[in-house]
């Protein structure tokens, strides 16, 4: 699985968030322009968030968005999930609409194995993770690797199912 575009950049905002002041709304145009992301994709994105109560948003000179659930308690899974919706965990590696153990792709079998580890990773990473890695300088939130923030174990269990496919 590949992080699409949406993901990286509402990641990215989330992890903004989480850094900021506790209870303090932050502009969309601040977020947008401290990262380097294009205003109206990013304003999008963020509404998907409030809908989903991850965020909530103000109106007028005070308002803008933050978080309101704790970013410890928000997995990547449900960051990408929220983004793409619940079927885009379950999608097919060669595109295919309809690819389980039943109807499998070619690809099945193979990333089958990597996908479960990769759900897995998400699901024990959170936002709150990530900011953190970000306050203690390992990274740059505009240039957020996913892959270098999963523990060594973690990542070493990712390359070889890819080096198995």
């Amino acid at each position: 699985m590949i992080f699409s575009r949406s993901s990286r950049y509402a990641i990215q905002a989330l992890v903004f968030l989480a850094n900021s002041k506790a209870g303090s709304y932050v502009m969309c145009r601040e977020m947008a322009s401290e990262l380097g992301l294009p205003l109206p994709y990013l304003s999008k994105l963020m509404l998907q968030f409030v809908h989903a109560n991850i965020i909530e948003s103000a109106r007028g000179r005070q308002g803008g968005f933050r978080l309101i659930r704790s970013a410890e308690d928000l997995s990547l899974k449900e960051v990408m999930e929220v983004i793409g919706g619940e079927r885009s965990m379950k999608e097919c590696l060669l595109g295919f609409k309809v690819c389980s153990d039943e109807t499998a792709c070619a690809m099945h079998c193979h990333w089958y194995p990597v996908k479960q580890v990769l759900y897995k990773l998400l699901e024990e990473q959170s936002v709150g993770t990530l900011a953190e890695a970000v306050n203690k300088g390992h990274y740059k939130l505009s240039d957020l690797n996913l892959d270098l923030l999963l523990p060594p174990q973690q990542q070493t269990q990712l390359n070889k199912k890819r080096d198995n496919l």
